[in-house]
């Protein structure tokens, strides 16, 4: 239980920090308030066992998966922007029946697919992903973003 506590603070220390900035009184405050969080959460914040959250393959996962977003991040405002100049869309409503269980992978699988121009996730049901795609190539970064995300949470 000490680790999930020590995990969740390092955690919610580093998201503090990214978000104030690193003034002398904002660590410290930042500091107790991820102590408390982390202290009161500890059952629910951290599922499982902290040992595989560590492990190295995870991370460099995740740092190429931040890479591969942040490309179809860019590369999708461009193909929305055309888009609209050119006035085409093919706009359709479909499923995506994930390979995830975990709440957390499907959460950021959503998130990713919100956040991505052109596409919106309307529902998550089980492991179904009901998403809005304004174009055919929206579709492929979709199931691209799960085939990483599943190297990240396998």
């Amino acid at each position: 239980m000490p680790q999930k506590v020590i995990f969740a603070f390092l955690i919610l220390f580093f998201v503090w920090l990214m978000l104030t900035g690193f003034r002398t009184e904002e660590i410290l405050l930042g500091a107790a308030v991820s102590a408390l969080v982390a202290f009161i959460s500890r059952g629910e914040l951290i599922k499982g066992s902290v040992a595989p959250k560590f492990h190295p393959r995870r991370w460099v996962f995740s740092v190429i998966y931040v890479v591969i977003f942040l490309m179809s991040e860019i590369f999708s405002h461009l193909e929305l922007a055309i888009r609209i100049i050119i006035g085409s869309a093919d706009g359709k409503i479909f499923r995506l029946k994930s390979k995830f269980k975990n709440p957390v992978a499907l959460t950021v699988l959503g998130n990713s697919i919100t956040l991505t121009p052109g596409t919106l996730t309307l529902d998550v049901r089980g492991s179904t992903v009901t998403t809005y795609r304004l174009s055919r190539s929206s579709e492929r970064v979709i199931k691209i973003f799960e085939a990483f995300l599943e190297s990240v949470f396998r």
